[in-house]
């Protein structure tokens, strides 16, 4: 049985291919009696594939976009209730390799989205961050933390849209866990 909680209501997922956004556009799809749900991602293969899976439902549609791009956002969140923002560069070596471009996603990436949403008059937008953020000791999870403050600004300065964060953990047996690197060392 559906639940209610966004019936009717149309959702934008940003990077709609990773861990965290497939299981957002999952359960959404699965367990909630949503709109329409709009998923954004800069991975086309899995944009694909993805489009495979819920090409049965019906109110499922996926577009190949980035959060770097301001203009396109803003062409995206027209007409959206809720955005689950779950766009960003995670790996922790990959942000110190480069900084510039972690910078350009978990910081500039997160000012698109709240001025597109802003811009749309969207609902609510949840940020979802890291517990890197805490105290953090590398380009990761400073320029988390930064996303964080800047969603945080604008929950106190944007009336008209909610803007909330939450923090998630290592996710087991994500891409990027431990659990696989493991798998892959432990002789069987």
């Amino acid at each position: 049985m559906k639940r209610n909680l966004h019936a009717g209501k149309h959702v934008l997922v940003t990077g709609a291919c990773g861990t965290v956004g497939q299981e957002i556009v999952r359960q959404l799809l699965e367990n909630e009696s949503v709109g329409e749900i709009v998923g954004l991602d800069n991975n086309e293969s899995e944009l694909f594939f993805m489009e495979q899976h819920f090409s049965s439902l019906g109110n499922a549609r996926f577009f190949l976009a980035d959060i770097r791009d301001r203009e396109k956002l803003f062409r995206m969140f027209k007409g959206v209730n809720l955005v689950f923002h779950a766009a960003a560069f995670k790996h922790v070596i990959m942000c110190e390799r480069s900084p510039y471009e972690a910078v350009q996603t978990n910081i500039m990436g997160v000012q698109n989205v709240i001025l597109a949403a802003a811009e749309n008059h969207v609902q609510k937008v949840i940020f979802t961050s890291s517990d890197k953020a805490v105290n953090p000791t590398n380009v990761m999870g400073t320029s988390k933390l930064m996303g964080e403050r800047l969603i945080s600004a604008a929950a106190g300065n944007m009336p008209g849209t909610v803007f909330a964060s939450t923090r998630f953990g290592n996710v087991l047996g994500s891409r990027g866990s431990v659990i696989p690197n493991f798998r892959e060392g432990i002789p069987w």
